[in-house]
């Protein structure tokens, strides 16, 4: 292809993505002057996070539907129309849910921006990066912790979007801390029996639970979402997994469990399949989310496959 037709297809390109971001926005409704705040988010973890502080006060609205990952997710034009007259939107990192952050939002709230250092799980030597480059593993609301982290913080962030509603975003902030601290205690007693368990992960998509909770992470299958293994990465999972006693595999049903699967037949391991989005039935509140795959985890079949 020359480099003519190469720029002109960019130019192309550029064009018919602004084209689609007026529309959009032209077909946007402005919100009344006396409606409540309503802010847009991406994941059904960010909006169970979301809603609790913001009770009372403003609405929640997301954008991706059960089932869908972030990390393979289009943003649609009812997207831009959601966006485009929010209050705020909050999405999570760059590594997630990045393509938000271009989204035509008034303000942009990040999560991960919010989260303390100290509760910050980095990437290492897991092809997100160089180790020690400082990039962080996002998916944190996996640990109830983490998320109560970074709760003063978000109350602070909206406080600063709707002074009018600081009062009512501070008091919830509080009343979701006390509630993730009993959750913290469910779960420590829930997990307490596989703790120890050595297991591979998928991809890395659960680290900090597993972090807090165990069982005891051996080993990732797919470092980079999507991104398949090199048959020499794989060789050595199996060695790992062979080496490690790991007696499960952890998939996650937003995302292909092929090269998990090539793994878990190649040194006889179950496949157990968890849910870290959640967002259906029986999973819809953050609280429900966790339970669920921490029962899933605690009553995994012993044995061989």
């Amino acid at each position: 292809m020359s480099r003519f037709a190469s720029t002109w297809g960019r130019l192309v390109a550029a064009a018919g993505g602004l084209l689609l971001l007026l529309a959009a926005c032209g077909d946007a409704d402005p919100p009344s002057p006396d409606a409540p705040p309503r802010f847009v988010t991406t994941i059904p973890p960010f909006e169970m996070i979301l809603r609790p502080v913001v009770e009372g006060r403003a609405t929640v609205e997301r954008l991706l539907a059960p089932g869908a990952s972030p990390h393979t997710y289009d943003p649609t034009p009812s997207d831009l129309r959601a966006v485009s007259n929010a209050t705020a939107l909050v999405y999570g990192a760059e590594h997630l849910d990045g393509w938000a952050a271009d989204l035509p939002a008034s303000r942009r709230l990040a999560l991960m921006d919010l989260l303390p250092a100290s509760a910050r799980l980095p990437f290492e030597n897991s092809g997100h990066g160089h180790a020690g480059d400082g990039t962080v593993d996002p998916h944190f609301w996996t640990d109830p912790t983490a998320v109560a982290s970074l709760l003063p913080a978000l109350a602070d962030t909206l406080c600063a979007v709707d002074r009018e509603g600081c009062a009512t975003y501070q008091a919830n902030a509080d009343s979701f801390a006390t509630a993730l601290a009993a959750l913290d205690t469910r779960l420590q007693n829930m997990t307490a029996s596989v703790r120890e368990t050595p297991v591979l992960l998928a991809q890395p998509f659960f680290r900090y639970f597993l972090h807090r909770y165990g069982p005891r992470l051996v080993g990732v299958v797919e470092t980079r979402p999507g991104t398949q293994p090199s048959v020499r990465d794989l060789q050595r999972l199996i060695e790992e997994a062979e080496a490690s006693g790991a007696r499960y595999v952890l998939t996650q049903r937003q995302l292909s469990d092929q090269a998990a699967g090539a793994v878990a037949e190649s040194v006889a391991l179950r496949l157990i399949q968890l849910d870290p989005l959640g967002g259906t039935e029986g999973k819809e509140t953050y609280a429900d989310l966790l339970l669920t795959n921490a029962r899933l985890l605690r009553d995994a079949p012993t044995g061989t496959p």
